[in-house]
Order: C-alpha cells, then structure tokens, then sequence
C-alpha cells in the first residue's frame, strides 16, 4: 500500500475539531484523502470546497459513512466527530475491515465505556486492523526533555496539567483527561495503572474552571496529578504541563504555527505532535509492520478504563455519593 486511501468523518473546524489539520497532515505523510462525511449536504460542498482551496484535496462528500465506505475503496478511516458519536463510526469501520484514527476520547456516550472500549479494542485486534487514538502530547516529551535534561529519568512525583478546552463542566474531562492520562501512561513506568481518590473543585456541569485531582498509582510509582481545565474560546489555546514543579509552557507562533516551550527563560523548539501522530498512523497502516506490532488497542483501553473511572468518581459526587 503506497498512497493509503483515508476517509474523514468530521473534517471541518467548527469549535475545537482537528479535522482540517488531520487531513493537511494525512496528505503531507502520504495518504489520499478521497471522500469525507457530513451531517447536511450544505456542510459536505463547504468541508469539500475548504480542503480544496487549503491543501488541494479534491474529496468527495457524503451523507453517511457506509455510503463513503462504499464508494471508495477506502484502507482507513480518520473519526474527527465529536466523541458521543464515535461508536457508530467506529462499528462501521470495524464492520468494513478498516483501519482507525479516532480523535479523543475514543468513547463518550452512555455507560460502560470501559467495557465497551475493551471489546471494540479487542475486535480491532482480532481483525488486524490498526486503532489509533488522537492523544498526541506525549510527542512533546523530546521537547520537554530538551528544556529540562534529565528530567524524564525517573519516575515524577508529581505532575501538573493546564489546559484550555471549548467545553464545560463533565464535557471538559472527555475533552482534557486524555491529554492528562496519555502523559502518564507514558512517563510512569509500571504495570496496571488505577487512579485513586479522585477530587473536583466544582460539580456544577455549567463550570467554565474545573480542577481536577487524583493519584496514579502503578505497580512501580505513585505520582500526584493536577489538572487546571479553563474553558476558553480563544486561540491559540494555552496549554502547559510540569513534571515535578518542572513546566514546559507551549507557544504558538502564528501564522506559521510554529511550536515551542518554555520555562522561565529557556524556550526550545518543538515539532508538531499532530503531525508527528499522523505519520506515524500512516506508517503504521502502509504495512511495514504487522498490525499487531503497531496497534495501540491495550493502551487505548487502559485510558479508557482510567477516564471511565475519574468520570464515574464524578458523577457519583455529583449524586451525593463521594
């Protein structure tokens, strides 16, 4: 497979979507992009007529993704909608033998999301079929390395997260703990990690600010995890995080978008994680590795079950019940 065939499922912008990045970077790793999902067919000749005039891409629309699926012969789908609609798209594609990049969080709607992301992530397995899941901030971590040596050589015990999300109240922690959790999976070393005794400033679901608290406990270490979430319209969206009272603060510089972060007055430069995150989904799909060796299931579900759990801490608060 040279040139994977990729679908897109959410390739406008809208409030926070990534949709057209993730088709600019498809096409820059080698991918076509050769049809695209919308909810109306106003919305699919302007997400068409953009990704033209943008990147070139001469994608076709559609009013749904079986009729995408079959029409164009596709290797994968990129699921860019939001998360409550995830499932659907994601039994289609299982369902059509496809490959997936799913934007974050993998699942949101209902209960169960644990067990659920268990067995999709398993029958993705089953099927050799790659699962991705958009958590790009662990690529950061050769930036943050950069600004502070040596810091990644052991584990934190501490870490710390401010991010700014177009969201509120529970919506801020599907949007956000993601980001917060992938860090962790990636620099606590250890086997079956569980949260314990999770905290919230507010349980008001209209809350603009939400602080989140918890331990992340693996078989190896015990890291105390904050996370700042301001929701925000505005962009460039601040973000930054501090592993042991050590923060990388990212800084966009615009139009070129061009990354680094910074800590106090040391700033080193930093690649996109996005797009360092599609190419490496391409790579994966193009068939140089088995899919097995290339799938990130096990991992996807572990965040699952860590997401579900801070969530159900939540709502049981919320109830009265914690």
């Amino acid at each position: 497979m040279t040139s994977p065939r990729v679908g897109v499922v959410g390739a406008r912008r809208r409030r926070q979507g990534l949709g057209p990045f993730v088709v600019r970077d498809l096409v820059a790793a080698g991918a076509t992009v050769p049809g695209l999902v919308a909810t109306t067919e106003a919305s699919g000749r302007r997400a068409a007529a953009d990704l033209s005039a943008q990147f070139g891409v001469e994608a076709r629309a559609y009013p749904d993704v079986d009729a995408m699926v079959a029409a164009e012969h596709l290797d994968a789908v990129a699921i860019l909608s939001p998360a409550e609609t995830h499932r659907a798209y994601l039994e289609a594609a299982l369902d059509a033998g496809l490959h997936v990049l799913c934007e974050k969080p993998l699942l949101w709607d209902g209960r169960d999301l644990a067990r659920v992301a268990e067995q999709l992530v398993g029958a993705f397995d089953a099927g050799g079929l790659v699962l991705w899941e958009n958590c790009q901030w662990p690529y950061t971590l050769p930036a943050f390395e950069a600004l502070h040596p040596g810091a990644l050589g052991a584990p934190p015990r501490t870490f710390e997260m401010e991010l700014q999300p177009a969201s509120s109240g529970r919506q801020m922690l599907g949007d956000c703990l993601p980001h917060v959790l992938s860090l962790l999976q990636a620099v606590v070393p250890g086997g079956a990690p569980r949260v314990e005794e999770p905290a919230f400033s507010t349980r008001d679901p209209a809350a603009e600010s939400l602080r989140v608290t918890f331990r992340f406990c693996t078989s190896e270490a015990v890291t105390r995890v904050r996370a700042e979430l301001r929701g925000s319209d505005a962009r460039p969206r601040r973000a930054a995080y501090a592993l042991d009272g050590r923060w990388a603060r990212r800084e966009v510089s615009l139009p070129e978008y061009r990354l680094s972060f910074r800590d106090r007055e040391r700033t080193v430069a930093a690649a996109d994680p996005l797009r360092l995150l599609v190419e490496g989904f391409v790579a994966a799909i193009r068939g140089g590795d088995a899919p097995r060796a290339v799938s990130r299931g096990p991992e996807i579900a572990e965040r699952m079950r860590l997401l579900a759990a801070i969530v159900e801490a939540y709502e049981g608060a919320g109830r009265g019940g914690g």
